[in-house]
């Protein structure tokens, strides 16, 4: 009796509350369905749409440094995918044109490319690769992925693949280029990084640049970051200086009988101050090497000072700017700098490449001083 009279009070309570006054025209469920539908279809192809623009930009700028990079390897310049891989959920809302199922296909080819001038196309279901056939389902693109991991990329790639019911070979050389691949993110946060090995750019980033300079501005800078060995060179000082907090927790431990040091607070904050030793420098260094590898690719880098004090004003915690980077002043006047550098070097005719501070100039060969004979009589000579 309580709950029903609770429930009536409830009812003329609610029933006191003030609605709106418009009066809204009716929209039916399956009106909705249909608006959300055609919305989702929107946002994958802007995904498709903007990681099609990034993957053409690293390729161009990947290829453009090759002859200056660390790590160079060769690329096949397509991206293949199918509908797990994307988000069995997701996959009916991408474009129809990438042909998505069980079976793996091209849903990116880079344009002017040797896989494009091959005649492969977007939607084209690869079967074989070489002498590997293609897997297909849900682990497909992991059993693919694990097996080239394992082998040497060749130059001559010999796809065989199935479109419109028919079976095609198509046979061409690849380019050699930076071996930093791009992968873009479907997240809003405006951020990008490098791993070492490849680089992440999120859609966010791309929605913030205002052209494809500037997007390749970001992407030069994280090849510098991966190129010019930082990732690296950050997990060594980690290393290193978490080794020292290591063997101060040991000396704790021992000297205190084990009643401290047991949580290894020296090791995590030793470590912590190893992983940004010298961070600031790392990112001055990859502004100024990423500037280089734009330019090489014929990007416009008049702009680059500009874009990022743009960048550290509108996102301070991205990748732009945080503890770990140069200050605004600072920054906006050593790519300045670099472009200025760059410039003079385009008037003087000499070769866009990073000045290195091993660098060594020497105008004349050095004299080399004759080396006299060691005689043991010359050691008890008197003197006259």
């Amino acid at each position: 009796m309580k709950k029903i009279l609770g429930i009536v009070f409830l009812s003329l309570l609610t029933g006191c509350l003030e609605t709106p006054k418009g009066n809204l025209p009716s929209i039916s469920q399956g009106e909705i369905d249909m608006e959300a539908e055609r919305q989702k279809r929107i946002t994958y192809t802007k995904y498709i749409n903007q990681m099609s623009l990034v993957k053409e930009i690293g390729y161009k700028i990947n290829y453009s440094n090759a002859e200056i990079c660390n790590k160079v390897d060769y690329a096949s310049a397509i991206t293949y995918a199918n509908k797990y891989s994307l988000g069995e959920k997701k996959a009916k809302f991408f474009p129809t044109e990438l042909n998505l199922s069980s079976k793996i296909s091209i849903i990116n080819i880079v344009k002017n490319s040797p896989a494009e001038k091959s005649g492969l196309q977007l939607g084209d279901k690869i079967l074989q690769i070489g002498d590997y056939e293609f897997p297909e389902g849900k682990n497909a693109l992991k059993k693919i992925s694990k097996f080239f991991s394992k082998i040497e990329k060749q130059e001559l790639d010999k796809i065989k693949i199935e479109r419109n019911g028919q079976i095609r070979t198509f046979e061409f050389k690849k380019d050699k280029i930076c071996d930093y691949p791009i992968i873009l993110t479907q997240d809003n946060i405006v951020n990008a990084f490098a791993d070492g090995k490849k680089i992440i750019m999120t859609q966010g980033i791309v929605d913030y640049a205002k052209d494809n300079n500037e997007i390749a501005l970001i992407v030069g800078h994280e090849i510098a970051h991966n190129d010019r060995g930082h990732i690296d060179a950050k997990k060594k000082n980690t290393l290193v200086m978490g080794s020292v907090g290591f063997i101060l927790d040991m000396m704790t431990i021992y000297y205190s009988g084990g009643t401290s040091g047991g949580n290894a607070e020296n090791t995590e904050m030793w470590s912590k101050i190893g992983s940004e030793a010298f961070s600031v420098d790392f990112e001055k260094d990859a502004d100024y090497g990423g500037v280089y590898y734009a330019v090489r690719a014929g990007y416009d880098i008049s702009n680059a000072n500009a874009f990022w004090e743009r960048m550290g004003a509108a996102n301070p915690k991205s990748i732009a700017f945080n503890s770990s980077h140069p200050a605004t002043a600072e920054r906006y006047l050593q790519i300045r700098k670099t472009v200025d550098e760059i410039n003079k070097k385009n008037a003087q005719g000499l070769a866009l490449i990073p000045n290195e501070k091993n660098d060594l100039k020497i105008d004349e060969k050095p004299t080399e001083k004759k080396k006299k004979k060691f005689n043991i009589k010359n050691v008890f000579k008197k003197k006259t």
